[in-house]
């Protein structure tokens, strides 16, 4: 099985801001209306590095998508290591197919 990785300049070569509102619009009326599978966030806590990870699945039933965002927070990572202080990576599946796509 292929896995397709995108990075966020090739998401966004592929999507005008207009196309991406659209569609988070109609998730959040997925929602309102009760067709949305979405617990609430897991956490795990890093308290030796002031840090956490966080994970929010999501299942959109009526348009048959579900996804994973995980993310990390260290707010010290700019001034410690130049790097920023939330990472996230975003897994979009395809209930059906059990195939998956990365959006990094």
């Amino acid at each position: 099985m292929k896995i397709l990785l995108l990075s966020e300049k090739e998401i966004a070569d592929l999507l005008t801001i207009e196309e991406v509102m659209e569609v988070v619009e109609k998730a959040f009326i997925e929602k309102a209306l009760g067709y949305v599978q979405m617990p609430p966030k897991v956490y795990l806590n890093f308290f030796n590095y002031n840090g956490d990870l966080r994970a929010m699945p999501a299942y959109l039933e009526r348009l048959d998508v579900a996804s994973v965002k995980i993310v990390n927070s260290h707010p010290e990572n700019p001034k410690k290591f130049g790097m920023p202080t939330v990472t996230a990576v975003i897994l979009l599946l395809d209930p059906k197919r059990y195939s998956t796509q990365i959006s990094c």
